[in-house]
């Protein structure tokens, strides 16, 4: 028998393979890193895929498919006896849904949506913004009465409905599971290439490798981003497409930045690592020696690229387009590669004088070609596993209560103008004694923020509003309150409405008798609501004397109006930041004087919640003479321990408020001298400015003073 003799491998052959090896695991490595951490980037993160959503509200093929089904679910499509008002509708939804509001709702809706698929991983998944319908009753009542009676906004509870398949959430959890794995495999490639680069004999060409390598990559990145955006246009409905376009871009247009951006890295190393003037073509000792070291892989190499080859036939063949787009690309980086080569190399070289070690040059390369390679992959790594140029969308800072400085403010740390017996305007017709200048609504529209109301049940009845006698004290006391001449104008007026039937029982804002005055509690808190929807950057304050109204009425008052997922609910102090409630959406503090019961949202104020001046002033000397400011601040109810200052500011003349006295109380210098008295003696910012007739001098100037953000 004859001896076959073995055929063994040159230990140069299994250090070139080895390299090889390493080449293709490190670029195949970063490609896996920029996909990963990108989906992890694009889809795990909440913020980041909430803000992706809204952007796409800046297309306007997304912002009309949205505005058609908010028409949809207001109007109905089944039985046509609102076709009449539908245009009118949709040009009404059309401007809404792109509003900063109704961005401020889907922001949230969808971050809702993010979290019922991420983390509980099933089932239908609604994007709700029920609030849409108070933006776009707001409008339709303002520009046209009679159509906003006939559509029932309130259907506005599921814009957009998600079903995601098992496929979808396999994805989701799989991506969740791996979202770390970015970072890890970047790192690991960098490590593979630093690897090969030192294994190698000839670290120019693996440098060259690396390059190609990295630009083939990103080029097969985007190339299927580029197909997979055709395949997708034609399985949508023709009249969708755009608006799925337009997502696409917003979610996945981000992952073609970045493959290219580490295509055009690619080009870089492959333009570093090129041979130099002369020596572009491999000579025939090259090539030879490339076929001998690739032996027995000639035929898996033959194979690999045969089927490469026909996939690339079938996909010119299905998506021409998405194959010529690709085409250019692959031309921009040969371009790009062509000029970082002549940058890199640099003017040529003198020919060496005969003595001159050949060898220099190399030598010289051996150090600065692989530090070049090496910052080039390191940076790629930090950019992929970082996230730079992912195409999420900036987002502008929102302000909050108007100002971005204030953001970052704990609530205890920030001034909001507020109004006495906010109720209490000389605006409504039968309100007598009037304290204010304007509704809460109109409050609001001008800048008050704190509201210091008043509760009493009732009765509606023809005329006026019957006062409950069992939630008032009594008559002593309530001369002392609200003085002798505005009893007996309650009395009177008492009698002239009668006691006659039970009339509609209901919970109103009134200032010691309903009969001189009263605003039913749910259209102010229709009201407040309203605003609170419209303004998702504000933060308000409630303080309310409760007059023998249960909690538990509270409650259910606040729940008919939709302000129950508005309240905040977090501890009385520490208080988080303005910036932290809005995010929250916990943008409405809630306190009672009397009772409030076991609401969790609903505390009492004092002592514990809220500390105040007194509030007693007869006379205006005593709010703005210097030196009876220190008498003005001293402690009234609350305890010092308590986290929120009220400074109570206004001039008692029971029964008649004069506006005159507040427009001298209410001036800039005077109310700003005592607040700022009351705030170095009590060492607490007023946290309240409560004044009365609040057009009267400077209220919104002042509180911005307080708050370091300039006047108004």
């Amino acid at each position: 028998m004859v001896d076959r003799p073995s055929v063994s491998i040159p230990g140069d052959a299994r250090r070139r393979w080895a390299v090889a090896v390493l080449v293709w695991l490190a670029v195949l490595l970063s490609t896996a890193a920029l996909v990963l951490s990108y989906a992890g980037r694009a889809v795990l993160r909440p913020q980041s895929f909430a803000d992706r959503a809204v952007a796409t509200l800046s297309d306007p093929a997304v912002s009309d498919d949205v505005a058609d089904r908010l028409t949809n679910a207001v109007t109905g499509v089944r039985g046509g006896d609102l076709l009449a008002v539908r245009p009118f509708v949709r040009a009404i939804a059309g401007s809404v849904v792109t509003s900063e509001p109704f961005r401020a709702l889907l922001h949230r809706a969808v971050l809702e949506a993010h979290e019922a698929v991420v983390e509980h991983h099933g089932g239908t998944v609604f994007v709700n913004v029920a609030n849409a319908s108070v933006l776009l009753d707001t409008v339709l009542k303002r520009l046209s009465p009679s159509a906003a009676k006939r559509i029932d906004a309130e259907r506005v509870a599921r814009l957009l409905t998600l079903r995601p398949g098992d496929t979808v959430l396999g994805i989701v959890r799989l991506i969740r599971r791996i979202d770390t794995a970015g970072w890890v495999l970047a790192i690991v490639a960098v490590l593979l290439a630093v690897a090969a680069i030192v294994l190698s004999a000839d670290r120019r060409r693996i440098v060259r490798r690396l390059g190609i390598g990295l630009t083939l990559g990103g080029l097969a990145v985007a190339g299927l981003y580029l197909v997979g955006a055709e395949v997708s246009g034609q399985l949508v409905p023709s009249w969708r497409g755009l608006a799925m376009d337009a997502i696409r871009r917003a979610f996945l247009g981000g992952l073609q930045v970045e493959a290219l951006a580490m295509a055009g890295a690619g080009v870089v190393l492959a333009a570093a690592g090129s041979p130099r003037r002369g020596q572009l073509w491999p000579t025939g000792a090259d090539l030879r020696r490339r076929r001998l070291d690739a032996g027995a892989w000639t035929r898996a190499r033959r194979l690999v690229m045969a089927a490469g080859v026909i996939a690339l036939g079938i996909v010119v063949l299905l998506e021409p387009a998405a194959v010529l787009r690709i085409a250019i690309l692959s031309a921009g980086l040969y371009v790009l590669y062509w000029g970082a080569r002549e940058l890199l190399e640099g003017e040529p070289e003198a020919r060496p004088a005969p003595t001159a070690p050949r060898r220099a040059t190399v030598r010289r390369w051996r150090f600065v070609g692989p530090a070049v390679a090496i910052v080039v992959l390191a940076l790629v790594a930090v950019a992929i596993g970082a996230g730079e140029g992912d195409g999420a969308p900036a987002v502008a800072p929102l302000t909050c209560n108007g100002y971005v400085a204030l953001c970052s403010r704990p609530l205890n740390d920030v001034a909001f103008a507020a109004t006495h017996n906010s109720m209490a305007s000389v605006t409504i017709p039968r309100w007598l004694f009037g304290q204010q200048d304007g509704t809460i609504a109109d409050q609001l529209s001008y800048g008050i923020r704190g509201f210091l109301i008043d509760t009493y049940y009732g009765d509606a009845v023809p005329g006026g509003v019957r006062t409950d006698l069992k939630s008032l004290p009594k008559r002593q006391a309530a001369v002392q309150l609200v003085g002798t001449a505005a009893v007996e104008a309650a009395e009177r007026l008492r009698s002239r409405v009668g006691y006659q039937g039970k009339g509609r029982r209901g919970i109103f804002l009134c200032h010691g008798f309903c009969e001189i005055g009263a605003v039913s509690l749910d259209s102010a808190l229709e009201d407040l609501r309203s605003f609170l929807v419209s303004n998702p950057g504000d933060v308000a304050i409630v303080i309310n004397q409760d007059e023998g109204v249960t909690p538990a009425d509270i409650e259910r008052a606040f729940d008919r109006a939709g302000l129950v997922d508005l309240v905040y609910r977090g501890p009385l102090g520490p208080f988080p930041t303005l910036r932290e409630m809005i995010d929250s959406n916990q943008r409405l503090v809630v306190m009672a004087e009397n009772d409030a019961g076991t609401i969790p949202w609903y505390r009492l104020a004092y002592p514990h919640g809220l500390q105040e001046t007194p509030f007693r002033f007869t006379n205006p000397s005593q709010l703005t003479e210097p030196s009876k400011l220190a008498a003005s601040c001293r402690d009234n109810r609350g305890t010092a321990s308590a986290p929120l200052f009220l400074l109570n500011h206004w001039v008692d003349t029971t029964p008649a408020p004069r506006a005159s006295l507040a427009a001298e109380v209410n001036a800039r210098s005077e109310l700003l001298a005592r607040a700022q008295t009351c705030q170095r003696r009590r060492h607490r910012l007023p946290n309240l400015v409560a004044v009365d007739f609040f057009r009267s001098g400077d209220v919104l100037g002042v509180v911005n003073t307080l708050n370091g953000v300039g006047s108004t």
